[in-house]
């Protein structure tokens, strides 16, 4: 991911690449859905094209840029998007192991020093859950 001089660089750039991963997401439901007999109708459907319309609004701004940026921006989000099925495939429903996972991943040196001090609220129904068990 570029790396951002400021907090808000970086969480821009992370915007546009999320963006990006979204537009993906969104193209590959529809080619599941035809291969599978089903269509968005209606308001789904309607839906749909907004936030496909939105989007590349969106990446107007990306597509401005160099070809060398828009081109980390795609393998970004290729990246991300990868990253996200993996760790939905391997934890699934189970929200420990995601906690599981971010803390191993957490123990590697921070490359940005993002604040991550949110992790509490994140992850407070894990905590939570478990004080009722006791």
């Amino acid at each position: 991911m570029l790396v951002g001089t400021t907090n808000l660089n970086t969480t821009l750039n992370l915007t546009y690449v999320l963006t990006d991963v979204v537009e993906t997401l969104l193209y590959d439901l529809r080619s599941e859905m035809g291969k599978q007999g089903y269509e968005l109708r209606h308001d789904a459907k309607r839906n749909f094209n907004t936030a496909i319309a939105a989007i590349r609004k969106l990446k107007q701004d990306v597509d401005k840029t160099q070809f060398s940026t828009q081109e980390n921006f795609g393998n970004d989000s290729d990246c991300l998007l990868a990253f996200i099925r993996l760790l939905v495939d391997r934890c699934g429903d189970d929200d420990k192991k995601m906690f599981a996972f971010y803390n191993y991943i957490k123990r590697h040196p921070s490359q940005l020093g993002l604040d991550l001090s949110d992790e509490k609220s994140t992850f407070a129904h894990i905590f939570e859950s478990n004080e009722k068990l006791d």
